[in-house]
């Protein structure tokens, strides 16, 4: 491929162009960097050199050892919460019904200021502000005023925790005679394994006295599949009321005169009813057998 003449021409001229450009900007930069001046720079002396400590004993670093060097002022210790004292107030506990699962426990205080007694859950409020905490095999505590308070369970004719005499008629009821295994109540007579008849005078003092009663024996609710179905009866007292009627430990108590003992309130309530009735039918499941107990009032 020739280029013309005339073309040759332009070419040269561009090329003549651009070296002039180039002459140009190098010779600007040159004398440009003649007449500035250099900065000046000012440089601090260096430090003196670090002085080496002498070498200590390794008692001088036992510190380091119990220092925390993450808290420098520990904080005190927690002091352990006293343990709660026996309640000051006014009443008694006379019975319990526990059942740890769903928190319905149950138990019976009297105000031994008005002689009064009355079912109280957890949450209660009961005499004297205190609120009932929790329910206990042998005690309740009691929150009052933001403090924990022990109720334990009274025995017969004494104070929480503390037994006193029993009457001398009981001593005489409970002491079996010689060459017998126990002795037998009068006023109870037993018919057949589940039918007994019994002397209307017996249940009256027996629920005239509901204090002793509720020492006697000890019930918890009984659940199945979630559900109250009745009250296990245990620790019941040899030659009282309860096991001279036929009554057993482990027995779990479903009905009496055809109302279900699915709340204790109604339990206790049922006891008042027992003064008006005649007739008394109570629904047992003793292992895992169902027993008709029937009781003739006279």
């Amino acid at each position: 491929m020739k280029i013309s003449p005339r073309h040759l021409v332009w070419v040269n001229l561009v090329l003549l162009a651009m070296v002039a450009y180039w002459g140009a900007a190098t010779v600007s930069t040159a004398v440009a960097a003649k007449l500035t001046l250099s900065p000046e720079v000012h440089l601090k002396p260096p430090p003196p050199p670090i002085a080496r400590e002498p070498h200590r004993a390794a008692s001088h670093y036992a510190a380091i050892h119990t220092r925390d060097i993450f808290n420098s002022t520990k904080p005190e210790p927690e002091k352990p919460p006293e343990p709660p004292k026996p309640t000051e107030l006014k009443l008694k506990l006379w019975g319990v019904a526990v059942h740890q699962d769903d928190g319905s426990s149950h138990c019976i205080i009297e105000d031994l200021t008005t002689h009064k007694q009355d079912l109280y859950g957890i949450g209660a409020k009961v005499p004297g502000d205190a609120t009932v905490k929790s329910v206990e095999w042998d005690r309740v505590i009691l929150d009052r005023n933001g403090r924990d308070e022990i109720l334990d369970l009274a025995t017969a004719q004494g104070g929480p925790g503390r037994p006193g005499p029993a009457p001398a008629a009981a001593v005489a009821a409970a002491a079996p005679r010689p060459g017998e295994a126990g002795s037998t109540n009068p006023h109870i007579q037993q018919v057949s394994e589940t039918q007994y008849n019994i002397d209307r005078s017996e249940v009256d003092a027996a629920l005239d006295n509901m204090n002793q009663l509720f020492t006697q024996i000890r019930a918890v609710p009984h659940f199945e599949a979630g559900k109250s179905t009745g009250f296990r009866l245990f620790a019941i007292r040899q030659n009282s009321i309860f096991d001279q009627i036929g009554l057993r430990n482990g027995d779990i108590i479903q009905s009496i005169n055809g109302s279900e003992l699915n709340d204790p309130s109604r339990a206790l309530a049922l006891f008042q009813e027992l003064r008006n009735s005649s007739n008394l039918t109570v629904d047992v499941l003793r292992n895992k057998e169902n027993l008709h107990m029937s009781y003739s009032l006279r």
